[in-house]
């Protein structure tokens, strides 16, 4: 679970970076970019989350 997490926090993170960089540069195909980035990070948890209760 801690290279879990600390994959979830690259997502987060890198999320965050391209979510900036779309808004403040105007580059909008960043926040798709941003969007993957966030359902990656929610895999990962819905994966731990499934193996903790099962």
């Amino acid at each position: 679970m801690i290279g879990d997490y600390a994959s979830i926090l690259d997502h987060l993170e890198t999320a965050r970076k391209h979510a900036d960089q779309a808004e403040t540069e105007g580059k909008h195909e960043l926040y798709r970019e941003s969007i993957d980035e966030l359902v990656a990070a929610i895999k990962l948890l819905m994966r731990n989350t499934q193996e903790s209760e099962g």
